[in-house]
């Protein structure tokens, strides 16, 4: 899935912006938005895990 959509139900739901409204905004529905918002957030949080280091490694 494109990630620039990803990202942008992630935003516009942390802009605030209801299920409904992002839904009809991106062409899809209220359900659909807020899966792609929870990816958004689970790929950048396993990316950023990713890319951490423990303290206790250094």
């Amino acid at each position: 899935m494109d990630e620039d959509l990803l990202r942008a139900a992630w935003e516009m739901n942390t802009d605030g912006a209801d299920w409904n409204t992002i839904g009809q905004e991106l062409g899809c529905t209220p359900e659909t938005a807020q899966l792609m918002a929870q990816r958004y957030e689970r790929d950048t949080d396993t990316e950023a895990a990713k890319s951490q280091f423990s303290l206790f490694d250094l």
